[in-house]
C-alpha cells in the first residue's frame, strides 16, 4: 500500500502508528490502577481501539514499531502521581497537531477519516470520566 503514498503521508502515518502503539499501552497500564469499574472498562476499550488504529497504520508502513518505553513510563507515572485525568489531558494536548495531519492524510488515506472520528470520540469519553 505504501507505494501509492507520498513521503509526507508515510511520515505522518509512521508517527501516528507510533503514537497509537504507545497510547494503547498507556491506557492499558492506567486501567490497571484506575478507580471505578466503568473507568477501567473505558480505558481498556480505548486501549483496544488504539491498537486497532495501529494495525491499520501498520498496513501502510509495513513496519512493526517498538513501544516508546520512556513515553509509556512517563505517562503511567504521571497518572499514578497526579491521577489519570491529568495524564490523559496532558496526552491530549499533543493531539492538537494530529488534527491537522488527519486533514492532510484524508486526501490519500480514506481510513484516516474514520480513525479521526474515533479519536475525537476517545477525547469525549476521557473527558466524561
Amino acid at each position: 500500500m505504501k507505494n501509492n503514498l507520498s513521503s509526507a503521508a508515510l511520515a505522518i502515518i509512521r508517527r501516528m502508528q507510533q503514537n497509537e502503539t504507545d497510547e494503547s499501552i498507556i491506557y492499558k497500564n492506567i486501567a490497571s490502577f484506575a478507580k471505578g469499574k466503568e473507568n477501567r472498562r473505558t480505558l481498556l476499550r480505548l486501549a483496544k481501539e488504539e491498537n486497532a488504529h495501529c494495525q491499520v497504520w501498520k498496513q501502510y508502513t509495513g513496519e512493526e514499531l517498538k513501544p516508546n518505553k520512556g513515553k509509556i513510563l512517563f505517562y503511567t507515572l504521571i497518572a499514578k502521581v497526579f491521577g489519570f485525568t491529568f495524564a490523559v489531558k496532558l496526552m491530549e494536548r499533543g493531539e492538537e497537531n494530529a488534527q491537522e495531519e488527519y486533514q492532510l492524510l484524508a486526501q490519500e488515506v480514506e481510513e484516516s477519516v474514520h480513525i479521526r472520528q474515533q479519536e475525537e470520540e476517545h477525547e469525549h469519553a476521557l473527558l466524561e470520566m
